[in-house]
């Protein structure tokens, strides 16, 4: 149990370091190509090596009971388009708020899903303890002594930050439902196939697409 507690918790600081460092990434991303077309291709690599994860997992793994398969999988499409989605919608404000506002203010914005998944969590009668808001304002606090530096204004790219940290919360909630039916990692590989395919779709849309600064912003 203790071995079990002690993995999950690197993970949680694994992820929160990818987290923190690709607010950086992102913005010098947000100085070669549009928002749609980064998250776009962000959405892809991270799909393909998900799905490259997802195989190397089936292959060493026994094959279980075929029973709810039917079900399972509908879940699991279902519970990859409404995460993609809410997931595409969040980076994309997240990306083009990068365009008038600093990574450590955006960072601090965004991890304000932290209060408001609680919070959102009340309205479908999830029980918050004393201890887990303690939490969210020490997290709040040490953000803001992390993040920001002199003043604290609202921009207009802040605002889009704002909203993107709304849609982070939400993701968060439609992922906490569909991971009680779902594989996590084939869950979270769904989730960026419709993120991407999404993004690409509204990038050929709404977007001068050049690949040229794709590829430039990759290197």
């Amino acid at each position: 149990m203790k071995q079990g507690s002690l993995r999950s918790s690197a993970y949680a600081v694994l992820t929160a370091f990818i987290w923190g460092t690709a607010f950086v990434a992102q913005s010098v991303g947000a100085e070669h190509v549009p928002p749609l077309a980064f998250n776009a291709a962000r959405s892809v690599i991270a799909f393909v090596f998900l799905l490259v994860l997802c195989a190397v997992m089936r292959s060493g793994r026994r094959k279980g009971q075929a029973a709810s398969v039917t079900r399972s999988r509908k879940d699991l499409l279902l519970g990859g388009f409404w995460c993609g989605l809410t997931l595409g919608l969040a980076s994309f404000l997240q990306q083009k708020g990068l365009d008038t506002t600093s990574p450590g203010k955006a960072g601090f914005i965004t991890a304000l899903y932290v209060v408001l998944v609680p919070l959102f969590g009340l309205f479908f009668r999830r029980k918050v303890s004393g201890p887990v808001w303690i939490a969210v304002v020490l997290s709040v606090v040490s953000l803001y002594l992390l993040c920001i530096k002199g003043s604290f204004s609202l921009a207009p790219g802040d605002l889009l930050v704002l909203v993107c940290a709304v849609c982070f919360a939400v993701h968060i909630l439609v992922i906490d439902h569909f991971t009680a039916y779902c594989d996590g990692v084939k869950l979270s590989c769904l989730q960026f196939l419709f993120a991407g395919i999404i993004s690409t779709i509204c990038m050929f849309i709404f977007e001068d697409v050049d690949f040229a600064a794709i590829l430039s912003c990759a290197l």
